[in-house]
């Protein structure tokens, strides 16, 4: 006969995920051990393992579950009729807020990728590639003209969260500037430099006499 599946054993997954996180996120994943986990849980490693069968299978789950919401509500904002840069603005703004709410995944992602397996990296180079993708299309539709040559499209791209990814090193979300507010500022910087650019070299459009 089939054990049954306690109901809160989702809930206790995602206990262990959010508490491994922050201990990555503070002491880096090969200076964690799974005891450390375990105990940070308030819990025994064996009860972990009932839950996640390797310290590498946490840190996959952590990784796959961050990036697969980003692209969710991305792919949300992307697919709506609303202009351009109305779409800009508001993916700016759900990517600022996922990484305010999920700062220690986000950290975890940038910094602890090549701990896992090769083929694990894979996957989730996979899904970053799609958020890439999904990115250009929408700069596309900002400055068609821009972005005829495949490798400017990754470069604006690429350059474009670069500016981002790495707020978590600076940006404290408690301090006198909240999330969307940095979201804006963010948005004004990088659309009032990419609209104005040319195809010519990326340079910068002439003005009209």
């Amino acid at each position: 006969m089939a054990r049954t599946r306690a109901i809160d054993f989702d809930d206790k997954q995602q206990l262990i995920l959010d508490t491994a996180a922050d201990l990555f996120a503070s002491r880096g994943f090969a200076s964690t051990s799974i005891n450390e986990v375990a105990v940070a849980c308030g819990a025994s490693k064996s009860w972990l393992y009932h839950y996640h069968k390797s310290k590498e299978a946490i840190l996959f789950a952590i990784l796959s579950t961050h990036i697969k919401e980003i692209l969710v509500r991305a792919v949300e904002v992307f697919d709506e009729a609303d202009a351009p840069e109305k779409r800009f603005r508001k993916f700016l703004h759900e990517i600022m807020d996922i990484y305010a709410e999920a700062r220690s995944k986000h950290v975890v992602l940038l910094n602890d990728i090549g701990n896992l397996p090769p083929q694990q990296q894979d996957e989730i180079r996979a899904l970053e590639r799609r958020m890439v993708e999904h990115l250009i299309r929408l700069l596309r539709d900002l400055n068609p003209g821009l972005l005829d040559e495949r490798q400017a499209q990754k470069v604006y791209a690429m350059l474009f969260y670069g500016m981002v990814n790495w707020t978590y090193t600076w940006f404290d979300q408690k301090g006198p500037l909240a999330p969307g507010e940095l979201a804006d500022r963010i948005g004004d910087l990088f659309l009032n430099g990419f609209i104005g650019l040319s195809a010519a070299n990326g340079k910068p459009a002439a003005s009209a006499a």
